[in-house]
């Protein structure tokens, strides 16, 4: 699967939930309107950055580089 189309369809949905995670947060808390929006974009970033580290550390066979079990 392409790198491009994982991101659009499946990480950036999750990171969009995170927002709206941050802003309904922010709007309880009452928290200012520019804090709110750096927040939200942090979490934006945070995810977003979160799936593609880990995208990009997986093995030819999906595996998470670094986790290859020794044969015996």
């Amino acid at each position: 699967m392409d790198r491009s189309s994982v991101a659009i369809k499946k990480w950036l949905p999750l990171s969009l939930a995170g927002a709206a995670i941050s802003l309904i947060t922010a709007l309880v808390f009452h928290v200012p309107i520019g804090r709110a929006i750096v927040a939200i974009a942090l979490v934006v970033v945070l995810i977003f950055s979160g799936f593609l580290f880990r995208w990009f550390g997986r093995g030819e066979q999906g595996e998470a580089a670094g986790n290859e079990k020794s044969i015996k």
